[in-house]
């Protein structure tokens, strides 16, 4: 073999292994942040479902983003001061009832680009008044959220209803 067809194969050699290695570590950065972000969406709903239970506004509150919108049954929400208006409100009407259960069963979660999409079910159960009877419900959600500036997630779209009886 000539020097320069060595000098040729060893630069070939050397572009494809910086090449491979570019794509491993892209590759393995991009898995990293993923499981950073599903470990702070994680968090999340954690952070969702100890608000709900604990019937905390406040908690409740930090849990949306500034220009959120609510989509439940009624009107939409829009904006974080009104979701947090209309939670204060209805808490207040109801004073006596008490979420006994919230379970998230998220079914899927899509990350791009700072947003995550995910659908889902969820079950809960909760008492009107200390006397009443234990009632309880299943509804499917559609849920957006955007990535924060500190890594953390909030939800920006929120969509429920109640799921069918089978």
């Amino acid at each position: 073999m000539t020097k320069s067809r060595t000098k040729i194969l060893l630069v070939t050699a050397a572009v494809l292994l910086v090449g491979i290695a570019g794509f491993e570590v892209s590759s393995l950065a991009e898995r990293n942040t993923s499981s950073k972000d599903l470990r702070a969406i994680e968090n999340l709903h954690q952070q969702d479902v100890a608000a709900t239970v604990a019937g905390d506004p406040k908690a409740l509150a930090e849990l949306w983003s500034d220009d959120a919108v609510r989509l439940e049954p009624g009107p939409a929400e829009v904006g974080k001061k009104l979701i947090t208006m209309h939670d204060a409100e209805t808490m207040a009407a109801h004073s006596e009832m008490r979420i006994l259960t919230y379970a998230p069963e998220i079914q899927d979660v899509k990350i791009v680009d700072g947003w995550a999409f995910e659908w889902g079910y969820f079950n809960s159960s909760y008492r009107e008044s200390r006397d009443a009877p234990i009632k309880s419900f299943r509804g499917k959600l559609l849920r957006v959220l955007e990535k924060q500036r500190d890594g953390s997630w909030k939800f920006a779209r929120v969509m429920w209803n109640l799921a069918e009886e089978k």
